[in-house]
């Protein structure tokens, strides 16, 4: 079921946090979205509320700060377990993310990151005793993270006459 809609100041919130939630103050989208930083506030609360928003999430170049092994996995559990494996594999060493697939072959997309080859092998013999079937693996090189562009850039357009 789809969630309640939102309004374009909610909209040109989100898309403001998207682009740089730590740099932009409740004063400042207040500015763009055309209301009081004490609405930017309650707004944003209440989208935590709603779980529209569920956190915010640095962008961290792993190599840099000395893991130097940084995987994605492509993975299958059987989907009458998924449910329940997915916090047993949130608590492997190394798992930094999961994403839940809907299909039934290469059902999850796993992020892993590890200092050094052997502490991934042990991730990912931890991810083999769960029942977790890996299908693929990819090194990752970067990640680049964009505002899905509907939430509002047009929302967040300068509101003050200065």
């Amino acid at each position: 079921m789809v969630g309640k809609e939102i309004d374009n100041v909610d909209k040109g919130i989100l898309y403001l946090l998207q682009q740089d939630a730590r740099g932009n103050t409740v004063t400042e989208i207040g500015e763009r979205v055309g209301v009081s930083s004490s609405t930017v506030a309650n707004r944003i609360n209440r989208l935590e509320e709603r779980d529209v928003i569920l956190g915010y999430h640095p962008i961290v170049k792993y190599r840099e700060a000395g893991l130097g092994h940084h995987l994605l996995v492509s993975a299958t559990v059987p989907l009458t377990e998924r449910e329940e494996l997915l916090d047993d594999i949130m608590e492997i060493s190394g798992v930094v993310s999961i994403r839940e697939l809907l299909t039934n072959k290469e059902n999850l997309s796993l992020e892993l990151v590890a200092h050094t080859q052997e502490e991934l092998e042990e991730s990912l013999e931890d991810l083999d005793r769960l029942g977790v079937h890996i299908e693929r693996m990819e090194i990752m090189k970067q990640e680049r993270a964009n505002p899905y562009n509907h939430f509002g850039k047009e929302f967040a357009d300068e509101k003050t006459d200065g």
